[in-house]
């Protein structure tokens, strides 16, 4: 009796996710907890382990397909060469609108082209048109390696041999992701700059003072990011606006600071979310952020652990960049960078000091916010973290 592997719902808001990559080829033995294959969602990249041991019977799912959670992708039999009563196809998908379906699905919504994601990216960049190339997926649907088929048979002259060397990695889905993301904020947000220095000397007492006892209460280290935070979320509950997301319908005020955390992995860029941290007292800010971490570094982050920020911050202090610039994290209306803590001769009271000096640069929706408003945010910024205790009052 074969058993089924299927589309795990990872989150509450998941209804699908798209097969990137199979760890094992039809015939194969798995066991029990092996990585089987890897899917993504709009957010992230997802192992999912194989259900039971057994030999791998058919892949019903190829690379690159889009599966509705709950159905199945592949099957498993005990026993080697175990016939299985299928014929390949994946079911139809429930019925969606010609606009859902194209934007979710990379379906025309005109023309009747049935093609992956993966493959309308490279027909487009390859000036490929889809209606000549034949399609292999089910329902004649067109994969990648069928628009990379047509090129091949359609090259009219060899490469030159002078042609740089080079080794030709592919995208992974979390690239893919950042990449489509990344342009979406350049080309569809009015994005405008404002940086201010800030003395960082009682932000950095303030840590050192604070962190016994954020160790002793939470279990964690404190950092600088933790209070850096914290005392945005209580700036931006000064300036409302900072807090906002830019809509068709009009501009959308939201209630409750849901802190985005830029973080690094070797496989690219997330934003993991600090729910609700104007609530959050400084102890658990810190132990929300080092879970974060954790997670994160484990591989073990979720959709719903990357869904719904209102503001991000993002930090390249600890790598020794002193100011940059990034990119808004939409539909956010606004992102913090944060850049490393530095020794600077300044004037005070007329007089030559060396002081910690660190920039801040935020990246605002000029469609949302005006300049005014932005610098009235980043006054109080200032302020809170040359003067922590504000944030008392």
């Amino acid at each position: 009796m074969a058993i089924e592997v299927i589309m795990p719902k990872v989150g509450l808001t998941m209804t699908e996710g798209t097969i990137r990559e199979w760890k094992k080829q039809e015939g194969d033995w798995v066991e029990k907890g092996e990585i089987l294959f890897v899917f993504e969602t709009e957010k992230v990249t997802i192992d999912v382990e194989a259900p039971e041991s057994g030999f791998l019977a058919k892949i019903l799912a190829r690379e690159d397909e889009v599966v509705p959670v709950g159905q199945p992708v592949g099957l498993l039999v005990k026993e080697k060469g175990e016939q299985v009563d299928v014929t390949g196809e994946m079911p139809e998908a429930p019925p969606r609108s010609e606009e859902q379906g194209a934007a979710n699905h990379g379906m025309e919504a005109t023309g009747g082209i049935k093609a992956t994601p993966m493959a309308r990216k490279i027909a487009k960049v390859r000036g490929i048109d889809l209606r000549r190339v034949s399609g292999s997926g089910p329902g004649g649907r067109i994969r990648a390696s069928d628009v990379e088929a047509q090129l091949e048979a359609s090259a009219d002259e060899p490469v030159p041999s002078r042609a740089a060397e080079g080794r030709l990695v592919k995208l992974s889905g979390m690239r893919s992701i950042i990449a489509r993301k990344m342009l979406a904020s350049k080309t569809e947000t009015a994005q405008t700059y404002m940086t201010i220095s800030v003395d960082a000397a009682r932000i950095v007492e303030a840590r050192d003072r604070l962190a016994p006892i954020v160790g002793e209460t939470a279990g964690v280290h404190l950092t600088i990011t933790d209070l850096l935070m914290k005392i945005a979320a209580s700036a931006i509950s000064r300036h409302p606006i900072i807090n906002t997301k830019w809509t068709e319908e009009g501009i959308l005020w939201l209630d409750a600071v849901h802190m985005g955390m830029a973080m690094a992995l070797e496989e690219g860029l997330i934003v993991p979310v600090i729910w609700d941290i104007v609530g959050k007292s400084l102890s658990e800010t810190a132990k929300s952020r080092a879970e974060i971490v954790a997670k994160g570094k484990a591989g073990m982050l979720t959709p719903d652990d990357m869904k719904g920020s209102t503001f991000t911050l993002s930090s390249l202090g600890m790598f020794g960049v002193e100011e940059f610039t990034a990119n808004i994290n939409q539909p956010e209306s606004a992102i913090l960078a944060v850049g490393t803590i530095m020794d600077t001769p300044v004037a005070v009271n007329k007089q030559v000091v060396i002081r910690p000096v660190m920039k801040l640069t935020l990246s605002y929706d000029h469609r949302v916010i005006d300049g005014a408003k932005a610098a009235q945010f980043m006054k109080t910024l200032r302020e809170f973290m040359e003067e922590p205790i504000l944030i008392l009052s």
